[in-house]
């Protein structure tokens, strides 16, 4: 069984959609108050997913259609998985966890057979570390808007100059003990892989992000911080203008303190870092990751 460990990911979006809100036009989700984008632990997770996929693991929570071309519903996926593996639906917990790294790492909700597995690795809600400005932006574009139209279709979107997000994680592994999850080492080491790869490896014109700093503490004992919120981000410029990486130096000042103040219980530090960012008080003593 792996230890307890927790996770900070530090990354940017530019001139992208990070995470479009479906119930206010799309926009870019963000808090009115700070003026701070906003994205869930959802779209975190869709890009893990999507990354685990290319690099051969099966998961279960995807997006699947059936032969007439409709997408699956959860009950009949679950239909399938049971009759192409002949497994019964008492074996079917195990099945998925087995089968599934998703399921190991994130839970699942069973609606029929019901059944519901908590994740011991949990992903919380991102905010960005600057308050961001949201654009409205208009274009044509190659086709026309009807038959017969002289004039080609108008697509509009929503988009954010530049955000710095941190996104806080935490495997814990009582969470796995009581309920019989085994989750190794090589589960969290391809969580870490899907992460980082995740967010580089899906681009589309919403989506434009880059991991910059990756902190993993791994304990020796069952500990958990809560928050792991020892990255300072400083800015060259005013918050609201900062545009691209360059712009940002990131202090591990506070990280060091956790460590001397907690080394007993703590059994490595990782730090993989993006060669374009800048970061003070790197310690010789964690273990430095480039990608």
């Amino acid at each position: 069984m792996a230890n307890t460990r927790e996770y900070l990911l530090i990354w940017d979006s530019t001139m992208a959609n990070p995470n479009g809100d479906m119930l206010n036009d799309n926009k870019p989700r963000h808090d009115e108050i700070t003026g701070q984008l906003e994205v869930s632990d959802v779209r975190i997770k869709r890009f893990i997913r999507d990354e685990w996929q290319s690099m051969g693991h099966n998961v279960l929570v995807r997006t699947k259609k059936d032969d007439s071309g409709k997408v699956m519903s959860c009950t009949n996926l679950i239909k399938e998985i049971m009759g192409n593996s002949g497994v019964k639906e008492a074996e079917l917990p195990n099945h998925l966890l087995k089968e599934y790294i998703d399921v190991r790492l994130f839970g699942a909700v069973i609606t029929k057979p019901k059944y519901d597995i908590t994740g011991p690795l949990q992903v919380m809600w991102s905010k960005s570390v600057n308050p961001a400005e949201i654009k409205f932006m208009q274009g044509n574009s190659a086709y026309a808007s009807g038959e017969g139209k002289s004039q080609s279709t108008i697509w509009s979107k929503y988009i954010s100059p530049y955000a710095l997000f941190k996104t806080y994680a935490v495997y814990n592994d009582n969470a796995a003990k009581r309920q019989g999850i085994e989750v190794s080492d090589e589960d969290l080491s391809e969580f870490t892989k899907a992460l980082i790869n995740g967010l580089i490896n899906y681009r589309s014109t919403s989506k434009n992000q880059m991991p910059r700093l990756l902190v993993e503490v791994v304990y020796k004992e069952h500990r958990i911080d809560g928050e792991l919120n020892y990255v300072d981000v400083n800015f060259d410029t005013e918050a609201e203008g900062v545009r691209e990486i360059s712009q940002v130096t990131l202090d591990l000042e506070k990280l060091c303190k956790y460590y001397d103040c907690k080394k007993d219980s703590i059994d490595t530090i990782r730090i993989f870092k993006h060669s374009s960012v800048r970061v003070d008080n790197l310690r010789d003593d964690f273990e430095v990751i480039d990608f």
